[in-house]
């Protein structure tokens, strides 16, 4: 079935939200997905089934597939995807009003995320089996019809693992050294960002991942670590939207994001403009000045509190949660009080500069000119005791019936203009039809996806985005060019080796510079745009520095801090990262992790990580 006029009129309505710069009439707020009570989760399972059922969840990945190359790895990220997930959430909103997306906390889960309650079958389900297929939680049993139809599939990166990712500890580092936006986006982005997509393998693997319900709950919570950050020194970060698009074209207020036609502006703050919800963060903990301040030496530091009148914290043994599921605040709200009461003070100049009072540089972003200055920062996040009626304007019947942004069916190739909107009049952008997605979801017709390259869409060469495939029912995977995620270091040419990087213990030593350590084989590096040869040594804990005897055993660590799994060849290719970059981020990880652990800093959070 052709998109009908009625389609794109619905979708324009549904497209054009509320008014510029107007509030919502209503917020959602969205929790942390073990908070919710058994009838919001079958709620929420509910509505997931039924937009896939229907062919919504397929729309979305075409979406996401269709602008890859666009919206990663450039300061599009953060709102283009903030943008993305309020749309799936108020289509599942036209099904049920009651429908609020939740987030996963995965920070609290970064030790051994496999064993967490979320990856069960009372929530998102466990790994897939021998077929890759996944067998239970919220999307078992159902057909996936994007780009084929296909069971919802994962595949660990460890075997019945996963490796540990970052934790929370690291994360709140990245927010703390971050004074703008152009370097938190890399260090959310190379980080957290890319971890949970390489751990879950399968469907997450794909440009098409949407396809997977962890998708969602993850770059939900990418969002509220941005929300987060934004508030945390609010006149310098909350309207900070430097850096450049995909193109190499510097960002700006109103700079249109891909597929939407809206100025990034319209995307940044939560409560206005269509951006009808905010996070439940179980309160939140400021770096302001507190009044009382601890001297350690010379250094005052500001001592954060946990939010009155929460539920009781789970036990801690050995300096350890026991029961992370149970937690009342996110694991980075959480690790700010230990980061504050038991790091030295060098530590906390080096990695936490805002806990400190040698704050880092002041970087404070312009405010937005006219006609953005009327758009006034909140004084403070919105919680609610009890979730709000939805965005009325969610409610379009009937469900279905419409797509989230009209179809222009003459578009067969995708220019700049056209994702841009430079050419347009109707305020939203146009998708490619190139035979297109050509039946609307919920239609009895089967329905095709066909994809536009990805140089296309992003006006480059990369054959990255749209070059890997799977094969219909078999759950086997294949790549266009020879790497693979199981690849040998042996098999892999280029190889970097981070064995002895240290930039010492907590001495107050500058991060690893911009210029890429010796340790990189320059001699056999690949350009960032034919990335299949990077490789990165993984050690979950390295050995101890001989040089610095005082390390995680010195220190009585029951529970040391494990380093995070590194991004494969096949992640890096298909973004088009630049390699140089993503080695750099890796070096700066791994350093965080040794100063920790050589501090005698004990994570609450590292319970159950193995070498």
């Amino acid at each position: 079935m052709k998109i009908t006029s009625a389609f794109i009129a619905l979708a324009a309505l549904i497209g054009a939200g509320v008014d510029a710069q107007a509030n919502c009439q209503s917020n959602v707020v969205r929790k942390e997905i073990r908070s919710l009570s058994p009838t919001e989760w079958n709620r929420v399972t509910s509505v997931v089934r039924n937009m896939s059922n229907s062919g919504w969840l397929g729309w979305f990945a075409h979406i996401h597939n269709q602008y890859f190359g666009v919206i990663h790895g450039n300061e599009f990220f953060f709102p283009w995807h903030r943008r993305f997930i309020r749309d799936f959430e108020s289509i599942a909103q036209s099904v049920d009003r009651g429908f609020v997306l939740p987030y996963w906390d995965e920070l609290r889960d970064f030790a051994n995320p496999a064993a967490s309650e979320v990856m069960s079958a009372k929530f998102v389900g466990t790994n897939g089996q021998g077929d890759g297929c996944v067998r239970d939680g919220n999307q078992a049993g159902t057909t996936l019809n994007y780009p084929s139809n296909h069971c919802l599939r994962r595949r660990y990166n460890a075997g019945n693992r996963i490796n540990a990712w970052y934790s929370p500890e690291f994360i709140q580092s990245v927010l703390s050294r971050s004074t703008r936006m152009s370097q938190l986006r890399p260090g959310i982005e190379f980080s957290l960002h890319g971890a949970i997509h390489l751990a879950m393998g399968g469907d997450m693997l794909e440009n098409y991942s949407p396809n997977d319900f962890v998708f969602w709950i993850h770059h939900a919570n990418i969002d509220r670590i941005w929300s987060v950050w934004q508030t945390m020194n609010p006149n310098q970060n909350f309207w900070s939207m430097d850096g450049v698009d995909n193109n190499g074209r510097p960002m700006g207020y109103g700079t249109l994001l891909p597929h939407y036609n809206e100025p990034v502006i319209n995307s940044m703050r939560m409560g206005v403009n269509g951006m009808c919800f905010f996070y439940d963060n179980g309160g939140s903990i400021t770096n302001k000045r507190r009044s009382l301040l601890e001297r350690r030496g010379n250094t005052k530091k500001c001592i954060p509190r946990l939010p009155a009148n929460l539920p009781p914290m789970p036990p801690i043994v050995d300096g350890v949660f026991n029961n992370v599921d149970i937690l009342p605040v996110p694991a980075d709200t959480y690790v700010q009080v230990t980061i504050a009461q038991k790091l030295p003070p060098v530590v906390l100049d080096k990695w936490f500069p805002t806990f400190t009072g040698g704050a880092a540089p002041n970087v404070t972003a312009n405010a937005p000119s006219a006609p953005y200055a009327a758009v006034a920062i909140p004084n403070a996040p919105y919680v609610p005791d009890t979730v709000p009626s939805p965005p009325s304007y969610s409610n379009i019947p009937p469900p279905y019936s419409y797509s989230t942004v009209p179809i222009n069916a003459g578009y067969s190739t995708v220019s700049d203009s056209s994702i841009y909107g430079s050419s347009s009049t109707s305020g939203y952008s146009t998708v490619p039809n190139n035979g297109g997605y050509s039946t609307v979801p919920g239609s009895s017709s089967s329905g095709s996806y066909n994809t536009v390259s990805d140089s296309s869409v992003s006006g480059s060469s990369s054959s990255g985005s749209n070059s890997y495939s799977t094969s219909a029912e078999d759950g086997s995977y294949s790549a266009s060019d020879s790497d693979s995620d199981d690849m040998t270091s042996d098999e892999q040419e280029g190889e970097y080796s981070t064995s002895g990087s240290s930039s010492g213990i907590y001495t107050g030593s500058p991060l690893p510079s911009d210029t890429i350590s010796s340790l990189y084989n320059s001699s056999a590096a690949p350009s960032s745009s034919s990335s299949s040869v990077y490789s990165e040594e993984y050690h979950a804990f390295d050995p101890v520095d001989d040089a610095a005897p005082q390390g995680p055993a010195d220190k009585g660590l029951k529970y040391p801090m494990p380093n995070p799994f590194p991004m494969t060849a096949h992640f890096i290719k298909m973004h088009n990262y630049p390699i140089d970059q993503i080695h750099k981020e890796y070096l700066i990880a791994r350093e965080f992790v040794k100063d920790m652990n050589a501090a005698g800093y004990q994570s609450p959070f590292a319970k159950g990580a193995t070498a």
